[in-house]
C-alpha cells in the first residue's frame, strides 16, 4: 500500500471518529496546532521519526506532551500511529487531514508567487478574483522571486497560471525564433 494511501485513510479515519464524536472543532484545532509545532520543533520530528527511541518511550512522550493539553481523542490517534508504527507518517497524516477538512469547507491553497510584495488592496483584488475564478474559499500563500521580473505565478492544486514577464518574454523568444525560421525556410524554398 502507497504512503498516500496510508495517510488518507488514517486521516479519514480520524475525521470520522472526531465527527462521530461530536469533536471535530477541537480536533482540527488540534491538528492545526500539532502541524504548527512539528513545523517548528524538528527535534520533537525526530522523536517521532527515530527508530532508535522505543515505542513506549514515543507513546509517554506523546501523553506527557499532550495529555491535557488537545482532545482526548487526538492523543489516542497519535498513540494508535506509534503503536502501528505509522509514527514517521504523522506529518503527512495531520496534513492529509487538513486537506479533507479545506475540501469539505470548500477551501483551497493558492501559491502566488511575486516579483515584489504586493499592496493590501491588491492583495484583496486577488484573492477575490481566485475566489470567483474557482468558486472557492482561497488560503493565500505569497512567495516573492525577484526572477520574475513582474506579474506572478498562481498555482492551485494542479493547476499553474503563469503571468510573470519571465513567461510572457519567453513566449515571445519563442515566437520570434519561429518567425525567423519560417523566413528563413521560405527564403531557402525560393
Amino acid at each position: 500500500m502507497s504512503q498516500r494511501t496510508v495517510t488518507r485513510r488514517y486521516a479519514a479515519a480520524l475525521y470520522e471518529e472526531a465527527n462521530a464524536n461530536g469533536v471535530l472543532e477541537a480536533v482540527d484545532e488540534d491538528v492545526r496546532m500539532l502541524l504548527e509545532s512539528l513545523d517548528s520543533n524538528r527535534p520533537l520530528v525526530r522523536v517521532f521519526e527515530s527508530p532508535v527511541i522505543p515505542q513506549d518511550k514515543k507513546d509517554s512522550i506523546v501523553r506527557e506532551l499532550l495529555g491535557d493539553r488537545v482532545e482526548d481523542l487526538t492523543v489516542r490517534f497519535l498513540r494508535l500511529l506509534i503503536r502501528k508504527d505509522r509514527e514517521t507518517m504523522t506529518e503527512a497524516i495531520l496534513d492529509q487531514y487538513q486537506t479533507l477538512r479545506d475540501e469539505q469547507r470548500g477551501i483551497v491553497d493558492a501559491e502566488v508567487t511575486v516579483a515584489r510584495p504586493l499592496a493590501d488592496e491588491t492583495r484583496t483584488a486577488l484573492v477575490r478574483s481566485l475566489e470567483e475564478k474557482t468558486g472557492k474559499e482561497i488560503r493565500l500563500h505569497l512567495h516573492e522571486d525577484a526572477d520574475l521580473i513582474g506579474g506572478l505565478v498562481v498555482r492551485i492544486g494542479d493547476r499553474v497560471f503563469d503571468a510573470s514577464v519571465r513567461s510572457q518574454l519567453g513566449a515571445l523568444h519563442d515566437r520570434l525564433r519561429e518567425a525567423t525560421l519560417s523566413e528563413n525556410a521560405l527564403d531557402d524554398g525560393a
